[in-house]
């Protein structure tokens, strides 16, 4: 029997962790609408979380993966995040094999793991070993290669909240440490 656990994550964080949710997502940077602040990130204290860097547009190389990287790194020690925990790499349906393996370098060296997030479509044109995959059938499911996460939904709307995307999880990765807390 599958039985999900669920993440939320968006642009605005809500207020708190939604009811029936195990997990949040929310951005350090790079290009993205909002950067969660200090405060933001406060209001999920003990709550599983998933930090996310989105890529800048330019740049497909290694170097520019590892320039990626050395941001996050000072994002995540910033936030004091601790190696062990993951952070993923936000590319939408970008294929950038090279970037992705600088990026990858110097996270993992740093003793982070790097999660690659994208649509179905391209992600897993782009070399991981973690994958959280965008893939909207409305339902909870896991695609066909190994995921850590699957973005099944977008735009739920909850009154009083800004709105949100919905993955599942592995009940594994919410209870092992993969997610800073």
């Amino acid at each position: 029997m599958f039985t999900p656990r669920l993440m939320q994550d968006s642009s605005t964080p809500t207020s708190k962790l939604l009811p029936g949710y195990s997990a949040v997502a929310g951005y350090i940077g790079g290009d993205t609408p909002h950067v969660w602040t200090r405060a933001e990130w406060a209001r999920f204290k003990g709550v599983p979380k998933l930090p996310i860097f989105v890529n800048n547009i330019s740049g497909d190389d290694r170097a520019t993966g590892r320039l990626d990287g050395f941001k996050v790194l000072n994002l995540l020690y910033d936030l004091g995040v601790q190696p062990g925990t993951a952070v993923a790499y936000d590319l939408e349906t970008r294929i950038v094999p090279e970037r992705v393996q600088g990026f990858r370098s110097v996270v993992e060296w740093a003793g982070f793991r790097a999660w690659i997030y994208g649509s179905r479509s391209t992600v897993f044109a782009n070399p991981a070993i973690d994958y959280w995959v965008a893939d909207y059938t409305g339902l909870p499911h896991w695609p066909s290669r190994p995921t850590r996460a699957c973005q099944y939904k977008a735009g739920v709307h909850t009154p009083g909240e800004p709105a949100i995307d919905v993955s599942c999880i592995r009940l594994w990765q919410v209870r092992s440490g993969a997610l800073w807390t």
